[in-house]
């Protein structure tokens, strides 16, 4: 029975602890919507609020009450991981726009998708289209991407600009399975 009674005094001390925290927080930085109500109507005054319950709950709970800080951290990687760009040994065949959107129509029997290049993403293919400079050259590029916890293969077309990949259209974005 003692260990119950100390496990609840523990508690109640992590309670009062973290209460004290989140007053001054909120003191300090009040959450946005009684920030908008205030602008609203100038009269209007946040409800009390009870810091009971939470000092309650939190001394049975208390335990896990700790691992919160540890949470609350954003993580920060050791080396940042560089953005994706297509790279010379990324890129395979030339392609003109008439043989990629011929390439890249979708047919689909149950008519679902519409019978464009790229199917629904036709827009988007439009508005990547109206980036590029006329009579760009295109290119195919595949690689796989690094991007962290995890490997990617990626695909799409790329615009040439002096002979180097500029901005790109990415098709295929898939997880790669660990080795």
């Amino acid at each position: 029975m003692i260990y119950l009674y100390l496990y609840l005094g523990i508690g109640l001390l992590v309670g009062i602890g973290f209460s004290i925290r989140g007053a001054r927080a909120y003191a300090t930085d009040p959450p946005i919507t009684e920030v908008a109500a205030q602008a609203l109507d100038p009269d209007w005054q946040p409800p009390k609020r009870s810091w009971l319950p939470l000092i309650l709950i939190s001394s049975l709970i208390w335990p896990v009450l700790l691992l919160l800080p540890l949470v609350d951290r954003p993580f920060e990687a050791d080396d940042p991981i560089p953005e994706f760009a297509v790279a010379e040994d990324h890129l395979l065949e030339s392609l003109t726009v008439a043989e990629i959107e011929a390439r890249e129509r979708v047919a689909d029997p149950l008519g679902a998708v519409p019978d464009l290049p790229f199917g629904h993403l036709h827009t988007a293919w439009q508005e990547y289209l109206a980036q590029c400079e006329e009579k760009a050259e295109f290119r195919r590029f595949a690689a796989d991407w690094d991007a962290g916890w995890f490997k990617e293969r990626r695909e799409g077309y790329v615009e040439m600009v002096d002979g180097q990949p500029g901005c790109f259209f990415m098709t295929v974005c898939k997880t790669l399975p660990d080795d």
